[in-house]
């Protein structure tokens, strides 16, 4: 597997990638064409990216790793030689990549181009090979490559250990002393966090986690980047042709059986004082950071409720124009981390959460998804998932946004209620 090493020089001369894409002229559905073990995947509502092999690998580390990371790409993709003939979102030259949340993270981020990606993007789909100094050779038919996944057995009940870091009360002793640093001024706002351990009968499959995801939450983006699998509700930068789109998550209600808020308790959610006021520290601190690099278009108005199965979320949606040259990644980086998995303000927020997390939060919550050669792409936060462990297990996080008004019983409901996606994918 070609790699670089951990924090090299991104300015050092990078390898000539050979990348050819090719149009599929039939019908693609990509969660039926998923690897055992894809080496990255993206996926919402039929569309996205399914990758194999890794043609070129960058690992960074540190307070730079974001644009030591970019640059690499930039001078990979200066000298790579690209035949696209789809001219579509996602073909031609692209890396996937999964960044850590913090700048001390032991866990490195990594940004890769694989061997072969099949993808969709409007109902038009293709094949895009990568080879390095030689021209790739087009298969005879896409599924050569990625053939139609087998028909899973069935699962026998009862096959999860789940082994969380804390107990309840535990937790929710953490919650309280995370609200009492609040009220004395510390923070405004504190997202924690529990880490939950899961192990199963047999090792994790991969592209059977995602197909389980991506047929039971559609909505979402799921991804699988590194040892980071999961279903994401929040995309932090969608960037075409210069535009941004941004969404922001923070308020939930966790819903039981999959139903949904009656008309009464979404309204008294919509009003609810400490909502709002944990999803206004969110969306200020997007607003905020884009200040120098875009100039916003459109904010919601007001946040309106994102239906998910067993949650409800106050969101807002923001649209920008970016200025020059600057990339998706650029705004993923420049939002990173927003107050709704970090708090407010951020450098405070983020000293309590290392103090009181037992973890390192490695790719938790941090940007994970991809961008092309000209810089457009999409990165949304980690959230709703976990990290693949060695041994065949998963670890699984999820948090919640905390403020002076938080219940510690209500708070380590939304936590647990957040891992849900992951427990269900893991059942099977």
């Amino acid at each position: 597997m070609p790699s670089t090493d951990l924090n090299p020089d991104p300015a050092a001369e990078q390898p000539r990638l050979v990348v050819r894409t090719w149009r599929i002229d039939e019908d693609v559905d990509l969660a039926a064409h998923l690897p055992a073990a894809p080496s990255g995947a993206w996926l919402r509502h039929g569309q996205g990216l399914v990758a194999l092999g890794r043609a070129w690998e960058f690992t960074s580390a540190g307070p730079d790793r974001f644009t030591a990371a970019s640059a690499a790409f930039r001078a990979l993709a200066a000298r790579a030689d690209v035949v696209d003939e789809v001219l579509t979102r996602g073909s031609g030259l692209v890396a996937l990549g999964s960044f850590s949340y913090a700048a001390a993270s032991e866990r490195p981020s990594t940004l890769l181009v694989p061997e072969a990606v099949l993808g969709v993007h409007d109902g038009e789909a293709f094949l895009t090979l990568v080879s390095r100094d030689e021209e790739p050779s087009a298969p005879a038919h896409f599924t050569s490559l990625f053939p139609a996944a087998p028909a899973e057995p069935p699962l026998p009940p009862g096959r999860l250990t789940i082994e969380a870091d804390h107990s309840p009360d535990e937790y929710q002793a953490l919650v309280r002393e995370a609200v009492r640093a609040i009220r004395a001024g510390q923070a405004e706002k504190v997202v924690l966090s529990e880490t939950t351990t899961v192990r199963t009968a047999e090792p994790a499959v991969p592209g059977a986690l995602l197909a389980r995801l991506t047929a039971a939450y559609p909505s979402t983006w799921t991804y699988h980047v590194a040892d980071m699998i999961g279903a994401s509700p929040e995309m932090l930068a969608q960037v075409q042709d210069g535009r941004l789109f941004s969404r922001v998550l923070a308020g939930t209600r966790s819903v039981a059986d999959d139903g949904e808020l009656a008309a009464d308790d979404r309204r008294a959610f919509l009003a609810d004082a400490k909502e709002r006021s944990e999803h206004t520290f969110a969306i200020d601190s997007v607003l905020a950071r884009l200040a120098g690099i875009a100039e916003v278009e459109h904010r919601s108005p007001e946040p309106f409720v994102l239906r998910l199965p067993g949650l409800e979320h106050l969101a807002s949606d923001v649209t920008a124009q970016l200025s020059e040259g600057v990339t998706s990644l650029d705004v993923a980086a420049r939002l990173h981390p927003s107050a709704a998995v970090s708090g407010t303000p951020r450098e405070a927020a983020d000293e309590i959460i290392a103090r009181l997390e037992a973890r390192d939060r490695g790719g938790y919550a941090a940007p994970v998804g991809w961008m092309d050669a000209r810089g457009d792409g999409q990165w949304a936060i980690a959230l709703r998932g976990g990290h693949l462990l060695g041994d065949g297990g998963v670890r699984l996080q999820a948090g919640g946004g905390l403020v002076a008004a938080s219940d510690p019983v209500s708070e380590h409901a939304e936590v647990l209620a957040k891992c849900r996606p992951m427990l269900r994918a893991l059942r099977g």
